[in-house]
């Protein structure tokens, strides 16, 4: 047996034991008998031509080129776990989708959408789950999620993007507050003003207080969602800063008032992100394409 035969078992192995300065317990971390740990770790030793680690009253510890052979190992089996996540991805058709969406896309983008997956993606099962943007990106970072979609101003490292619809915030108020009878309002009275918002880690927050912050800063009052924030506004909290998504009805239906406020930079792109240490599985691929073109 020579290095160039060792598999991922020795590998693993070598790693446990750097982790855990003991045979025992590299041998139960890597699902070993004690007795046939000890016999690997001969044979990886003889075959590699020097000791690779020695044995103490404290336990077992690497020698010096013993460390730097673990340090490889990590790399090894790192790479084999970035082979088999890509080709669980590959291998995946038309599975399951998981996505995860900020809730502004999840409320008023992500019905349509779905309905037309269910007609022009026959067999795809898509599950979805709504968080505020930061959320989206942590759960395609634990990889509890294969594509997301956000709102905010940035994409956090280690992700792609493809944007995929706009929107603008809009300052909002009751029928009855004096800035809906002023017909424009100046960004420094909108940034110190006592403003009805989203929590921190949403897109929309993190939009609003990039467009407010050269303009002074005021008190906050934070919500956790769109319709809680646009029902705060309604009962008299204050001003809210807002999706026009997400109170268009109100809008319509009066029991908003939209103030314009010259000045203020309130557009925004909505995204949607996935991991770009991965490959993007093909259902998600197909998901993509389907909302970029939706006549087709």
């Amino acid at each position: 047996m020579t290095v160039r035969d060792w598999d991922l078992r020795h590998y693993r192995f070598l790693a446990a034991l750097a982790a855990h300065g003991s045979i025992g317990a590299a041998a139960r971390d890597t699902g070993m008998a004690q007795p046939n740990a000890s016999r690997l770790l001969e044979q990886m030793e003889g075959s590699a031509g020097f000791a690779l680690a020695r044995r103490t009253p404290r336990g077992t510890e690497l020698t010096d080129r013993g460390r730097v052979i673990a340090g490889l190992a990590s790399d090894v089996l790192e790479a084999a776990e970035s082979v088999a996540r890509a080709v669980g991805a590959l291998e995946r058709d038309r599975g399951t989708l998981h996505v995860s969406a900020s809730m502004t896309v999840a409320e008023h983008l992500m019905p349509s959408w779905l309905a037309a997956a269910q007609e022009r993606l026959p067999g795809m099962n898509l599950t979805l789950d709504v968080g505020n943007s930061d959320e989206v990106f942590a759960r395609l970072r634990s990889g509890a999620a294969d594509l997301g979609f956000v709102e905010g101003p940035t994409v956090q490292t280690g992700f792609r993007y493809l944007d995929v619809a706009r929107d603008e915030l809009v300052v909002v108020v009751r029928p009855d507050h004096p800035w809906a009878a002023r017909g424009e309002i100046s960004p420094e009275e909108v940034a110190t003003a006592g403003l009805v918002v989203r929590e921190r880690g949403s897109g929309t927050r993190q939009t609003a207080d990039l467009a407010l912050a050269p303009h002074g800063t005021g008190p906050r009052f934070e919500v956790g969602s769109n319709a809680a924030l646009a029902a705060s506004v309604a009962a008299g909290l204050g001003p809210g800063v807002v999706s026009r998504l997400a109170v268009q009805l109100a809008l319509r239906s009066g029991r908003l008032a939209e103030v314009a406020t010259p000045g203020l930079r309130l557009r925004r792109v909505l995204r949607a992100v996935w991991s770009a240490a991965e490959p993007l599985p093909r259902s998600a691929q197909e998901f993509l394409a389907m909302i970029s073109s939706p006549g087709s």
